[in-house]
């Protein structure tokens, strides 16, 4: 008799535990709760500087160091602060650390920063 008043104390001190423990995680399970929605702020990543421009203004030369490279058909932008923005997009041609972008829209300028 004493030796099951033990195992029932343990058991009930085992099983207390297990749910404090656990916290919110399992009031969620046990009272249906939903999770609330996660906010997601996009961060510009930096891609690398201008290191070339064209004569004709089609495309620039992107040196982006030991970063690992964007894809074809990505959109790179440069934001002139108080300038035009600058929108680029990645062509297929790359040769490590360089990236070669079609400019979309603006006039890039040799040393401006390159965000994806």
């Amino acid at each position: 008799m004493y030796s099951l008043f033990v195992r029932v104390r343990l058991f009930l001190a085992l099983l207390v535990t297990v749910v404090l423990l656990s916290g919110c995680g399992a009031a969620r399970f046990w009272f249906g709760g939903k999770r609330p929605p996660r906010a997601t702020a996009k961060v510009p990543q930096f891609v690398g500087t201008v290191t070339l421009v064209s004569d004709d203004p089609s495309f620039v030369l992107i040196d982006n160091g030991s970063l690992p490279p964007p894809t074809a058909g990505t959109v790179l932008t440069i934001d002139n602060l108080g300038g035009t923005p600058v929108e680029m997009k990645v062509t297929r041609i790359q040769k490590p650390p360089f990236v070669v972008a079609d400019i979309v829209k603006g006039a890039p300028k040799k040393g401006d920063r390159v965000f994806r």
